[in-house]
């Protein structure tokens, strides 16, 4: 027999409404109170009814969740921060992958817009028309982590790529690097165009031209990386250091390296971006750029579950700090980092 809200309240002393609205997750209730309730409400077995549940409030406590690539594990630890943070507001996630196709991304938010999801978190592409249509129809809140649509800037919570690779690339030239090689991620996507970007601003900021034959398109995965230097190095392109759009790019880049008889940072330096937890085992260990991915995840659904409770409320476009992590894969390292 399933437990009732009155029953709880008859075992607690609390009222009925007091009751409905901690296992809401009503944060206006004191702790004490949500405590105790909670507590009587697990003893008992209380299983919430989310059918009755969202006929009543018209809201399904669902948030949708679309994700880029299973294989990266960046995005892991950004939907650990969405769920991590949606369970304690009440909220279940419905988690779909694109693997950054068009196709998969309409697919996606159709099949969630169908679920009645009150709000959606992406991962989205950069600048595709259909998809753009479909998220400027959404009759829900949405919200991209970590990436932007072009057009729909404001709805974005992004993490300074161009300032961070602008930074990475302007202290290798200041430390005598002037052919930095960049390996780059996808053209359908925010993050590559904007760390290119800050690739780019550096050399010209220090009065210099990147030479366009150093800059390599590829998408981002490790065997972009490993492939890459072994094709320049059979080309015998000058580069003395190289800059990777993602830590899976210089994985595989520093396998190449290990494979070609050269050693890193004596002979070649790299830096990679994501700080991602594999990043401190690599060897020798990654400098990188450290992306606060599980607050990415966090601060998604925190701004998603104000816009569910003020449509009204205005969407601006917010920016994550990034920093850099100085390790082994790179020399003179600051002594404060």
């Amino acid at each position: 027999m399933n437990v009732t809200l009155s029953q709880i309240a008859d075992e607690t002393g609390f009222s009925i409404n007091t009751v409905s609205r901690v296992l809401r997750g009503d944060e206006r209730i004191s702790m004490q109170t949500s405590t105790q309730i909670k507590e009587v409400a697990a003893r008992l077995g209380y299983v919430p009814n989310y059918a009755a549940s969202s006929m009543r409030s018209h809201n399904t406590h669902i948030l949708g969740v679309i994700s880029a690539d299973s294989s990266n594990p960046f995005f892991a630890e950004v939907i650990l921060g969405v769920e991590d943070t949606a369970k304690q507001y009440g909220y279940h996630i419905l988690l779909m992958n694109t693997e950054e196709k068009a196709e998969n991304e309409c697919a996606a938010i159709k099949t969630l817009q169908g679920r009645q999801v009150d709000g959606i978190i992406s991962i989205p592409l950069y600048d595709e028309d259909t998809t753009r249509k479909l998220y400027m129809e959404l009759p829900v809140p949405y919200i991209f982590a970590g990436r932007k649509v072009r057009g729909l800037e404001n709805h974005s919570i992004l993490h300074r790529d161009k300032e961070s690779t602008d930074q990475i690339v302007t202290w290798l030239l200041e430390n005598g690097h002037n052919r930095i090689l960049y390996i780059t991620g996808p053209e359908s996507i925010s993050n590559s165009l904007d760390r290119l970007c800050g690739y780019v601003n550096a050399y010209k900021r220090a009065g210099k031209e990147p030479d366009k034959s150093l800059i390599i398109k590829t998408d981002g995965h490790i065997d972009d990386g490993y492939g890459t230097v072994n094709r320049m190095l059979k080309l015998q392109a000058d580069f003395t250091a190289i800059v990777c759009f993602n830590d899976l790019v210089a994985m595989g880049v520093l396998k190449s390296l290990y494979e070609n008889n050269l050693s890193v940072p004596e002979t070649m330096e790299v830096a990679g971006c994501d700080n991602l937890s594999i990043s401190q085992y690599m060897q020798p260990r990654l400098t990188t750029v450290e992306v606060p991915k599980y607050r990415l995840g966090k601060e998604a659904v925190l701004e998603l579950i104000r816009h569910i409770r003020n449509s009204e409320l205005p969407y601006e476009t917010r920016n994550l700090d990034t920093r850099l992590i100085f390790r082994e894969s790179t020399r003179n390292r600051p002594v404060h980092t």
